[in-house]
């Protein structure tokens, strides 16, 4: 058959799949992180230390942004795929520590690569009337990520060693290439097209103020979700005495809630309209979160909680990513890249915040802080933020 001959449901499929790889690598590092340190001879502090820097890829994306709109969606989501298959060879080929650390840097840095081109090609293929349910399905992967990703690994590191898992995604990133390859048609430059080099990215953001909205909403979000997230555990440990298998409970109540947060938004955005259920879901997850706090006088209510902000906040998430699409189409990879950027800005900041204010203020200031933010953002997106 050829690639054209494929239905979109075939190609939302595989591109979610690849979408499912980069996340599992990029997620799971968190619960395994000691298991790492032990195989790694260093202190589990170090595996952070890596982690940390790992993220900084994220502020990277909007240099990779043209590369969507000069090779193709396609030819761009191929390269990262096989990106993502030799960084996760070279820990198997090199077993040490740093060669690790440059395996988690290239995961991180192959799926800012994809991941815009991936919502671009979602963005012109899908009409913004159905978009929501598009976008939706791909962001499946990033709960499956910790549903499925996490106890395949789990599973591969207690069989086969800790260099496992990274042995599979090589070998799965590369055969999903392949397979995106045979079954996406080729895309090419749309007419119109801006943002296929650095100097048009920087003319695209100038020009738009409405992107730059987009960045600041996606910020405020990110580190309003972050500042919570970042001393949870630590709150539950030392206020209700839960051992590591009750933390992962609550850690297991985070993929349940983003799975149906995902589901949830691809019934719901295109129905009711994208703008009006992120402000509905946002200012939700601002109750939430300013809530939480008060809750530690009962574990049920605070877990309850503690899902419903996550709830919220997949649903605010993944019903804003179609309305980013459309507010500047012609430049689709720009503003996802920046997106991203954004995204990598606000959880940085979040987790640089959250520790200090938790230690001098108590887990009520996360939350009022946390509120304050997301407030911050349905106000930037009520205002600030129209698609075209």
């Amino acid at each position: 058959m050829r690639p054209a001959q494929f239905r979109l449901p075939v190609r939302l499929a595989v591109i979610t799949f690849g979408r499912l790889l980069f996340n599992t690598g990029l997620r799971v590092v968190y619960p395994f992180a000691p298991a790492f340190a032990r195989e790694l001879g260093v202190p589990l502090t170090a595996v952070y230390d890596l982690i940390a820097w790992r993220n900084f890829t994220g502020f990277l994306s909007p240099l990779f942004s043209p590369l969507p709109a000069r090779y193709g969606r396609r030819a761009t989501m191929a390269g990262a795929l096989l990106f993502l298959a030799a960084g996760c060879a070279v820990v198997f080929i090199w077993p040490a520590y740093w060669p690790f650390g440059l395996t988690l840097a290239v995961i991180a840095l192959a799926k800012v690569i994809y991941d815009p081109a991936m919502q671009a090609y979602v963005g012109d293929n899908v009409p913004y009337a159905r978009r929501g349910r598009a976008i939706s399905v791909t962001e499946l992967s990033w709960a499956g990520a910790l549903l499925l990703g996490a106890p395949a690994v789990g599973w591969l590191i207690s069989v086969f060693g800790w260099q496992a898992p990274f042995v599979w995604l090589a070998a799965l990133a590369g055969g999903t290439a392949v397979l995106l390859w045979r079954v996406l048609p080729r895309t090419r430059r749309r007419n119109g097209a801006r943002g296929d080099n650095l100097r048009d990215v920087w003319r695209v953001l100038r020009q738009n103020r409405v992107i730059w909205a987009a960045v600041l909403f996606t910020t405020l979000i990110m580190a309003s979700n972050e500042l919570l997230f970042i001393v949870f555990g630590g709150w539950l440990e030392f206020n209700f005495g839960l051992n590591l298998l009750a933390l992962g409970f609550s850690a297991g109540l985070v993929g349940g809630a983003e799975m149906l947060g995902e589901i949830f938004s691809g019934w719901s955005v295109d129905r009711f309209g994208k703008r009006q259920i992120v402000i509905m879901t946002g200012s939700l997850n601002m109750i939430a979160g300013l809530l939480l706090p008060f809750t530690g006088f009962s574990l049920p209510l605070a877990l309850g909680a503690y899902f419903l902000l996550f709830l919220f906040f997949e649903i605010t998430v993944v019903g804003s990513i179609p309305l980013l699409t459309e507010i500047v189409p012609s430049a689709r990879a720009v503003v996802m890249s920046s997106v991203m950027a954004a995204s990598a800005l606000g959880r940085a900041a979040g987790a640089w915040a959250g520790p200090p204010l938790y230690n001098e203020v108590g887990f009520w200031g996360n939350g009022l802080a946390a509120a304050a933010l997301m407030g911050a953002a349905v106000l930037v997106l009520a205002y600030g933020i129209r698609e075209q």
